[in-house]
């Protein structure tokens, strides 16, 4: 199983972090991702719960669904292909600190091919470490 957390700070409002963290066809602008397509909007429209997007990198793109749109303090998605992995869930919390935005999220997922983890664990916390960050850069530069 892979079972990871990230926390990052952001000086940038609860606000404008949820907005950008939400803004999946932005990913490609603040990601080392290639694409990034909304390919269904969700409720509320666009990018809310029922949202599928698109995100690739090299290879198959990976296609996710919201499944948690709690604006401004929770997001989350589950992957519905593009990686050798089932139950494949990133949770993001967020906590006003007075002073900007404190993000966490969390990722759990079943790799299906043998000894997965121990290769797509660190891959996988490396791509949403670089997009926690470019959500935190990118809302900062909003605000």
């Amino acid at each position: 199983m892979i079972d990871f957390t990230i926390k990052q700070t952001s000086t940038a409002s609860i606000d404008a972090v949820f907005a950008t963290l939400t803004d999946h066809a932005a990913y490609k602008d603040m990601t080392p991702l290639r694409t990034s397509v909304l390919e269904r909007e969700g409720t509320p429209a666009p990018n809310g719960v029922g949202a599928v997007r698109k995100l690739g990198l090299v290879g198959p793109p990976m296609v996710e669904e919201v499944i948690e749109y709690e604006a401004p303090t929770r997001f989350a998605y589950k992957m519905l292909k593009g990686l050798p992995v089932k139950d494949h869930v990133g949770r993001v919390d967020l906590r006003d600190t007075g002073s900007g935005t404190e993000i966490t999220y969390r990722v759990t997922s079943h790799p299906t091919i043998p000894g997965g983890a121990a290769v797509l664990g660190p891959v996988l916390k490396k791509a949403i470490g670089d997009l926690v960050k470019g959500v935190a850069k990118t809302a900062e530069r909003r605000t």
